[in-house]
């Protein structure tokens, strides 16, 4: 099982596990099916057909399991393939009713258990085409039976299996859509708060909780080999000074400005959080030293020429920069620590500069 599972994300999991229960759902399809057949209630086929068709019924489902593993259903609008899976399951279930000989009523119970699984995807309006398909096809398998064999065929008992089967299906289809509404309103909630947990209220970039995670990361790549990073940390020079200018607000601006500005000019991969105050760290994987100071001087050449406007004019604010690649096998904290030297030397050396750690990389 944990073969099946391996190097999947959650969302994959969840497919192939609903169509392992889906394979479970057939199995016990099939142990009814031998049950009324033991009864006799399914005389007119035959045992090794009623194996055939289940064999191909399991023979189905795993072939679709292995293409939910393969990972190309992720290229199809709905990657789980419920609609699918419902419609091919209807479909079954009308061949299961077509040679039942008597008590069709209980075997409509089947079709509850295929609209189970629509709660995890479906929207009301496909519960719905799925209950007219569900009906009407029952009524025509009946109609069949009706002309082929009247004898097994009571149309004021059907009569009412069509009625009940129409309410209870429209009623799933009901509390199915009201369900996956939920979900999809709970999902975006989640989502939603995993952005604050991980996002800076004032800036919107990453947090310092966040940066480590990403950090960490980035070191259990580089540590296996055949990888670097590199870390850009700036603070804003005489921020104090804004603040007591211009006043707090305005300062909280200039933050959010610069942050968004900088995030704007990264690559995709690469990733700025708010380290503390007016001090932030930038994130470059894949890049080494002489990359990462030439970002960071881009950083720095855009603040420059950042105006802001304030209550007594525009005026403009500048950045520091320390980089520092990171050395296989230490601890974040050193890396940090030596770009944070790198920008003490460029605060010490006139400010509005960017200066690099010269360590040179070298493997344990």
């Amino acid at each position: 099982m944990s073969t099946i599972f391996s190097k999947m994300d959650q969302q994959q999991r969840l497919r192939v596990k609903r169509s392992i229960m889906a394979v479970g759902s057939y199995l016990m399809w099939m142990g009814i099916a031998l049950y009324f057949y033991n009864r006799g209630v399914l005389s007119r086929i035959r045992i090794e057909n009623i194996l055939l068709i289940f064999g191909v019924i399991v023979t189905y489902n795993l072939g679709l399991l292995l293409f939910i593993r393969s990972g190309y259903n992720k290229k199809l609008k709905d990657p789980s393939l419920t609609m699918v899976q419902m419609i091919v399951a209807t479909i079954w279930a009308m061949t299961f009713v077509y040679y039942v000989d008597e008590g069709r009523g209980a075997i409509l119970l089947l079709y509850l258990v295929v609209f189970v699984f629509g709660f995890f995807k479906l929207r009301m309006r496909q519960f719905i085409f799925l209950a007219g398909m569900a009906v009407v096809s029952y009524c025509v398998v009946i109609y069949v039976l009706y002309r082929q064999h009247p004898e097994i065929v009571n149309p004021k008992t059907e009569a009412l299996n069509v009625i009940v089967l129409s309410m209870v299906l429209t009623w799933f289809s009901l509390v199915g859509g009201y369900i996956t509404n939920l979900r999809n309103k709970v999902a975006k909630a989640m989502a939603k708060i995993e952005q604050l947990v991980i996002h800076d209220d004032l800036t919107q970039v990453f947090n310092r909780r966040h940066l480590f995670t990403v950090l960490e990361h980035e070191k259990a790549l580089v540590d296996r080999g055949g990888y670097f990073f590199s870390i850009c940390i700036f603070d804003l020079d005489d921020f104090k000074q804004v603040n007591d200018t211009y006043g707090h607000e305005m300062g909280d601006q200039v933050l959010h400005t610069i942050a968004q500005s900088v995030q704007r000019t990264l690559r995709v991969i690469d990733c700025i959080a708010r380290y503390g105050g007016e001090e932030f760290i930038i994130v470059l994987p894949d890049s080494e030293i002489n990359d990462a100071g030439i970002c960071a001087e881009r950083v720095r050449a855009l603040v420059e020429h950042l105006v802001f406007t304030g209550a007594i004019g525009n005026f403009k604010v500048t950045v520091s920069l320390g980089v520092a690649t990171y050395q296989p096998g230490e601890r974040i904290s050193e890396v940090i620590n030596r770009a944070d030297k790198a920008l003490y030397r460029a605060k010490a050396g006139g400010k509005n500069r960017v200066e690099c750690d010269p360590t040179p990389i070298h493997n344990p």
